[in-house]
């Protein structure tokens, strides 16, 4: 049985491509659960975030290609050729897996998201049966060492999130206290922009989807407008952030034509992106995406990396001898 992985991140392949790539939560569920009828597999896992999409497969059959599914599912077959999926197999692909948990493969250096993102991955395949003997070591040893190193090492101060560097690259652009944003989308990485903002001193308006106003929490100090009513809202703002699951743009063109005052900031923290992208070509327009304002936060000291990936080589050396034990012939 191999362990194989097909991958792409922010490393090698731009927003345009990564978003091709991206999975709503039932799309996710569809494919595993397509998966598992496969023979030839025996679990399956899939990892999307912002900045990657990584596919992990258990099969006996070494012709079964995950790079080959993400296209096929994504309806990009004819194109493979030009998408540069990484591919490592068995302890290479656990090894790359334990450095995502870790957070040495995100665009923000140990970002506090990925460890739940990957515990996540693992819960969905769990929920859809896809998750073999294999793959729950995999996962399990990954996200204890992340943990591990998350408790054990003090880095730099860095930012925790996609949201914190965003308001981080903001604030080195303009002053924030008094600015009137607009955060569109109030999951958490809206929250967390809403959070920063105002710690920042501007005046933040989030998006409430008309149907959830009654169960949906909203940090203290921001205001609230309708969803729907985002547009009428873009004239009164100076900066516009859009962090949202919806598959459609929730900033156009169309919306901006003939309004006079402009937000003078989009940031676009989605994937697939929130604003459409033409909206930077506006006079005075500046607009922002994921693999803008994370590219300047790699500043950990060599020290540091080292201690994470000793870590690392202790899990790696719990998954070899387990692996070596599972692949034990038992005694009659």
């Amino acid at each position: 049985m191999k362990i194989l992985l097909a991958y792409l991140d922010h490393k090698t392949s731009a927003i345009e491509v990564r978003e091709r790539f991206s999975f709503t939560e039932e799309r996710k569920r569809e494919l595993l659960r397509e998966l598992v009828q496969d023979t030839r597999i025996s679990g399956a896992v899939l990892l999307t975030t912002c900045n990657r999409t990584e596919l992990y497969i258990t099969a006996g059959d070494p012709q079964v290609k995950p790079a080959n599914i993400l296209c096929r599912y994504s309806g990009c077959m004819d194109e493979m050729e030009q998408f540069p999926f990484n591919m490592e197999e068995d302890d290479a692909a656990v090894l790359h897996l334990m450095e995502v948990a870790c957070g040495l493969h995100s665009m923000v250096l140990c970002e506090d998201q990925i460890i739940t993102q990957v515990s996540q991955a693992i819960q969905t395949s769990r929920e859809e049966k896809a998750a073999d003997a294999v793959l729950e070591t995999v996962f399990r040893l990954a996200v204890t060492a992340a943990k591990r190193a998350k408790t054990q090492v003090r880095v730099k101060a860095v930012p925790g999130s996609a949201a914190e560097s965003a308001v981080n690259y903001l604030s080195e652009r303009c002053r924030l206290e008094g600015k009137r944003v607009l955060v569109i989308g109030n999951g958490e990485t809206g929250r967390m922009c809403c959070r920063e903002l105002l710690e920042r001193g501007a005046r933040v308006t989030v998006t409430l989807r008309k149907h959830k106003y009654g169960d949906t929490l909203v940090p203290f100090g921001c205001g609230t407008v309708e969803y729907d009513r985002r547009a009428r809202q873009l004239s009164e703002s100076d900066i516009v952030i859009s962090a949202t699951l919806s598959p459609h743009y929730t900033i156009t063109c169309d919306m901006l034509e003939g309004m006079g005052k402009k937000p003078e900031y989009f940031v676009d923290l989605a994937l697939p992106r929130d604003i459409q992208p033409e909206v930077e070509n506006f006079e005075g327009v500046k607009c922002f995406n994921l693999d803008d304002f994370c590219k300047d936060y790699e500043i950990f000291n060599l020290g540091e990396i080292e201690q994470i990936r000793q870590i690392i080589q202790e899990h790696l050396l719990r998954y070899l001898k387990w692996k070596s034990f599972a692949e034990c012939p038992t005694a009659p």
